[in-house]
């Protein structure tokens, strides 16, 4: 189970909707009493500004809307007197006060005093008071302003019914959010399992072809990324097949030569291990980040996932291109169009294209020499040999393109930095090989240029080499004059 794919993805969600819940129940109990108070003091201060409002001269709209933000809100009002402490209108108690101005003037009551715990100014003539009432023993949070000449509104809330509001709200959002989780957790295992299925059966498919074995073929039941995968993989898997039937073609008719049959068997075994090694990490980057889209990851991470998944489609596109170009002109299905051209302008477009980013300093051959060859073929040689010295080159050290004449033109291309070994000068036309024993995964080098440079002069009927320099490698080849 610890090796599935699904499993491992399972137990991230749920990690993470575990996490959620967690960091929701802990803002739950550490700062929803906090919201509530501070809710509380904004409505206070909202209301208190209404009652300003008022006019204290129509009794009957004041005790309504006084016993509107009372049953609403559940707030106590009272407008009072400041110095005298005569209550003029209060909340819970509008019938006694009205009674007592229309029918009994000579009578009135007086706003009762707190013992305040804490005060807090808002403004200049507005207040906000921790309260507590000796007789009720009850806590209260009192908002007080300044209306018309020694008149005042306090609006006050008690905080036992805010902390009991609070509490209220902190279990129900608790068992909403555990609902919720146990939800999510349900319904990421049935979407895990279903994104899962397609990815394990391509990987059983894709370890199949790495064993040279490609009957099976993905079952493509989406035109998403994974389905769409799924029908690469199946086109990948009958390129591949037939690329294998051609090289099988081809050892039949050398059976004859015992050692050199076993040396090509040799060297396509290579090559099927090259280029299921070549594809195999686009093919898991493509279904990981295949995978992050169908999870609906948020719109910045899945702009990346998307370029992701392009550059390694074109990268793996690139690859079968190299692969179809190198097996077109080994086999000598490319014509050769050999025509007079400018050999000199030809090296100067192309390095100055190639280096115009690179701080390596590049040294072109003066004058103007013609050759006699195939210009489209011959830049994809000059090309090859140019990235290649660009590659090896440190940075800040020197590429020089020298173009003798002779019996024959001799093009040679030398770079500054390390030696070949004489070991490695054989290998190095050998497809897939890049100079050393591991395969690191660059951008666009997939080990093929120089294997193309030896089929392009073996077509044209000229040599091409290598040799060590005092301060680096010369790769060279020959052309005809003009």
């Amino acid at each position: 189970m610890k090796g599935k794919l699904w499993v491992r993805i399972f137990i991230r969600i749920a990690v993470i909707f575990a996490v959620f819940f967690l960091v929701l129940t802990c803002a739950n109990r550490l700062f929803l009493p906090s919201f509530f108070k501070a809710s509380e003091k904004n409505l206070l201060r909202e209301q208190a500004e209404i009652v300003k409002n008022l006019d204290l001269a129509d009794n009957a709209a004041v005790a309504k809307h006084l016993s509107t933000v009372s049953d609403t809100y559940n707030f106590e009002v009272e407008i009072y007197h400041r110095k005298s402490g005569e209550i003029i209108y209060t909340s819970y108690s509008s019938q006694i006060i009205d009674f007592h101005y229309k029918e009994n003037p000579g009578m009135a009551m007086n706003h009762k005093s707190l013992e305040v715990i804490k005060r807090e100014k808002y403004g200049s003539d507005s207040v906000f008071e921790t309260a507590f009432d000796r007789h009720t023993k009850t806590e209260y949070m009192i908002y007080r302003t300044a209306m018309e000449d020694g008149v005042h509104v306090e609006l006050r809330v008690q905080t036992g019914l805010l902390e009991n509001s609070a509490q209220i709200a902190e279990r129900f959002i608790g068992i909403i959010a555990l609902i919720c989780l146990g939800a999510a957790l349900v319904w990421t295992y049935f979407s895990v399992r279903r994104i899962s299925k397609p990815i394990s059966e391509m990987s059983e498919i894709t370890g199949a072809m790495a064993a040279l074995s490609f009957d099976r073929k993905v079952t493509v039941n989406s035109n998403d990324e994974i389905g769409r995968l799924g029908a690469s993989v199946n086109e990948l898997s009958g390129k591949l097949s037939a690329t294998l039937e051609d090289l099988k073609k081809s050892n039949a008719q050398l059976r004859d030569e015992i050692e050199l049959e076993r040396e090509l068997d040799s060297m396509r075994r290579g090559f099927v291990a090259n280029v299921s090694h070549e594809l195999k990490t686009p093919i898991s980057i493509i279904s990981g980040y295949a995978e992050g889209l169908k999870l609906n990851v948020n719109s910045a991470s899945r702009e990346q996932y998307c370029d992701t998944i392009i550059d390694e489609s074109a990268r793996m596109n690139r690859l079968v291109l190299s692969l179809l170009e190198l097996s077109k002109y080994e086999s000598g299905q490319i014509p050769i169009n050999k025509v007079n051209f400018s050999l000199t302008e030809l090296i100067k477009n192309l390095g100055e294209r190639l280096f115009a980013d690179s701080d390596i300093t590049l040294i072109l051959p003066d004058g103007d020499t013609n050759c006699f060859a195939d210009p489209m073929q011959i830049e994809q040689v000059l090309k090859s040999l140019l990235e290649n010295a660009k590659c090896h080159t440190p940075q800040g050290g020197t590429v020089e393109v020298r173009v003798l004449d002779g019996e024959e033109l001799r093009v040679e291309v030398h770079n500054s930095g390390s030696h070949v070994s004489e070991e490695q000068m054989p290998k190095i036309w050998q497809s897939f090989y890049r100079g050393e024993e591991s395969h690191k995964r660059e951008e666009s080098r997939f080990g093929l240029g120089l294997s193309i440079v030896g089929a392009i002069c073996k077509q044209h009927g000229k040599d091409c080499g290598v040799y060590n320099t005092e301060s680096g490698v010369c790769f060279w080849f020959a052309l005809d004059k003009e």
